[in-house]
């Protein structure tokens, strides 16, 4: 999907969208939302495989879009809103309302999977970007991530909550070993593994010309960051070409995981 963004006070220019299930997985467990009338664009990738997270990954955009449809009722706005009033001030209006929709989605996912053995232990990784006026807000959980291509340059603005990221951290392994690591896919944090959402966030100040990428770990698990930056700095391509080109390139290392790629112009 390619398709201009018209939201309002929303720098963003234009976006394309591609998801693919992969060369190995029997369903796509990834989800995207994108509502450009009010800035939002999100990427989640189900957990759990047979705990179903498929169902978690789709529970998270739908609750999203309906946080910001004004489609859910008081009482569960009034418990959100309660949970998040230790930010005080801040939190902008519109970051609070992307907080307080993933903090919605996360009790969606977690009510869910203690009702019932077909959906325990699911969650789902999510990154979501708010852009508003000259700024971005990001949002994220899990190994999902959100690149900035700024004059050629590209740069991995999230930090991924997991295993291996912290034995980088610590120094507990050299980053030339990261792709051998056995327990490169255990996850940290996750919408809907607890009661209350576990995330990060940060502001960036936004740029014209930037290019900005959220994708599932199925694109950068199977690609180095010189070969993304390289497709996307491709200026005979547009958006949705370059999104169909980083899937493909994913499919053909292997394509061991679904992939989504969700790339947001500036």
């Amino acid at each position: 999907m390619k398709q201009s963004a018209k939201g309002v006070g929303s720098p963003v220019r234009g976006f394309a969208v591609k998801t693919d299930v992969g060369r190995v997985r029997q369903r796509n467990e990834d989800a995207y939302l994108v509502m450009p009338e009010v800035g939002i664009y999100l990427v989640a990738d189900g957990m759990g495989g047979h705990r179903r997270g498929d169902v978690a990954a789709g529970l998270c955009t739908d609750a999203v879009r309906d946080w910001f449809s004004r489609n859910v009722g008081p009482r569960a706005r009034d418990l959100v809103s309660e949970t998040l009033r230790a930010l005080g001030a801040r939190i902008r209006h519109r970051e609070r309302e992307l907080l307080a929709a993933l903090e919605y989605a996360n009790r969606m996912i977690f009510e869910m999977s203690a009702s019932s053995m077909t959906f325990r232990g699911m969650g789902t990784t999510v990154v979501g970007a708010l852009f508003e006026g000259d700024g971005l807000f990001v949002v994220y959980s899990g190994d999902s991530r959100i690149y900035r291509l700024r004059r050629g340059r590209l740069e991995v603005l999230s930090r991924d909550h997991s295993l291996l990221n912290e034995y980088l951290r610590l120094k507990m392994i050299e980053p030339g070993d990261a792709r051998s690591f056995p327990h490169r896919n255990v996850i940290m944090k996750a919408l809907g593994l607890k009661e209350k959402a576990e995330v990060d966030w940060f502001r960036r100040k936004v740029q014209a010309g930037d290019l900005y990428l959220l994708c599932s770990d199925g694109l950068n698990d199977m690609l180095e960051d010189g070969l993304i930056r390289t497709i996307l700095n491709d200026s005979t391509l547009d958006l949705e070409q370059r999104a169909d080109r980083l899937i493909q390139r994913a499919l053909e290392a292997g394509g061991v995981d679904n992939v989504t790629v969700l790339l947001v112009q500036t």
